[in-house]
């Protein structure tokens, strides 16, 4: 026999019912019929679970809906039931098995020693190395732009955008920062990540980079986390966020390219108090000393390691990096947070930061508004880009006047 999903609804004495082609109202006979069976469905004790059942699932897609339509938000973000697992970070619905053409629900039948699956985890591998080269290539796209191209696309575009917007961001890119910047060394929980990048973003940080090494990454579990993760920073349009495939590479880059001092969050003998760290380091007076770019020599910018949530860093960058630090604990927890970390880490960081005056520079590892000028005008192009609901619009009006963009910067 057939049942109605809503048992609650089946009939009403308004209901007509369809005899020999026509419509016709019921008769007083067929009320009370069904008057007598709807009373007797409600009665059942399964009926009444099977209606509680139905109910929670239409509370649970409900919520499954509007969690999708909403989306990730930056100004707004609140922590998924099971954060690690969050479909939030999947894009459009999809899944990390669908980018290699593998369904969620035959990936999850897969013995993780078949072959199928191995060929899986070779192309999450490669999905990995091309984000990170894509973020590299993104970054120095927009900072190679002419001054003059970039100014001109801000000109075109800016009144197609609302006033208060264009303030807003001008504000927020005035107090951002370049001497200190953090880096993340194989995050697993996509809802952390996400966490630390509003707060590192609150604090104005305008750069982060991130270490993703595929082969720390084992397990069904652990690579949907990686590619939820992947999402996460992709999301964060409002920050320069690159990414590194390995540690030797993200060291290469930030020490001996850029010139930063790597200090690494952990917890080991030699680790100081994060209150001891010393913020203010002059670089070396080496003539052959090309880390600031060919810009002045003033200090080491700094580089703020933070491990993976289990198992922190890694030996390699406990080697490589110049001092590592605690954060000073009084209870029986071994450790903070990932996100929470990263907040107290910032708090110290923030609290020995001089504000700076007209007759004085910043110091400290916090020094609001120190982008470069050209800098600050593509940061302040790619938030133009950001603020248009329609990016092809942006293309369309920069392309009116002659103006083609790397692609790129079209897709952060």
């Amino acid at each position: 026999m057939y049942r109605s999903r809503n048992p609650s609804r089946l009939y009403s004495s308004s209901d007509s019912v369809i005899n020999n082609g026509g419509t016709t109202s019921s008769s007083t006979d067929d009320i009370d019929d069904i008057s007598t069976t709807k009373q007797a469905w409600q009665t059942n004790p399964r009926a009444k679970w099977s209606t509680r059942k139905h109910r929670k699932r239409l509370k649970t897609e409900e919520k499954l809906r509007k969690e999708k339509n909403d989306g990730l938000s930056w100004e707004k973000f609140d922590f998924g039931e099971s954060p690690k697992m969050d479909s939030r970070f999947d894009e459009d619905g999809s899944s990390s098995s669908d980018e290699v053409g593998i369904p969620e629900s035959v990936l999850n039948t897969i013995s993780t020693d078949s072959i199928t699956y191995q060929t899986y985890l070779k192309s999450e591998s490669k999905l990995d190395d091309n984000t990170s080269k894509q973020s590299l290539k993104t970054q120095s796209e927009l900072l190679s732009l002419d001054p003059e191209l970039v100014q001109k696309s801000i000109d075109i575009l800016t009144p197609y955008i609302q006033e208060r917007r264009l303030e807003r961001i001008n504000e927020v890119l005035n107090q951002r920062t370049r001497h200190t910047r953090f880096l993340f060394e194989n995050p697993s929980n996509p809802s952390n990540v996400w966490a630390c990048l509003r707060t590192l973003d609150s604090f104005g940080i305008q750069y982060v980079d991130v270490i993703v090494h595929s082969e720390s990454y084992l397990g069904k579990a652990a690579v949907s986390q990686k590619r939820g993760m992947r999402t996460a920073m992709g999301s964060a349009m409002w920050m320069t966020i690159r990414q590194f495939s390995s540690l030797a590479e993200a060291i290469k880059t930030l020490k001996e390219e850029e010139g930063c001092l790597i200090y690494a969050s952990d917890l080991n003998p030699t680790a100081k108090d994060v209150r001891d760290l010393t913020w203010d380091v002059d670089f070396d007076t080496d003539e052959n000393d090309n880390t600031s770019n060919g810009e002045s020599k003033d200090q080491r910018p700094i580089c703020i390691v933070m491990g993976n949530e289990e198992g922190g860093i890694s030996n390699e960058m406990r080697e490589l990096a110049d001092e590592t630090f605690y954060l000073p604990m009084s209870g029986f927890a071994e450790s903070f947070n990932l996100s929470v970390a990263t907040s107290i880490t910032l708090a110290y960081m923030s609290a020995v930061s001089g504000r700076g005056s007209e007759t004085s520079e910043c110091k400290g590892p916090l020094r609001p508004g120190d982008l470069h000028s050209h800098e600050l005008q593509c940061l302040k192009l790619k938030g133009v880009l950001n603020s248009i609901a329609q990016k092809r619009t942006a293309k369309a009006l920069l392309r009116k006047e002659g103006i083609e963009l790397p692609s790129s910067l079209y897709n952060s």
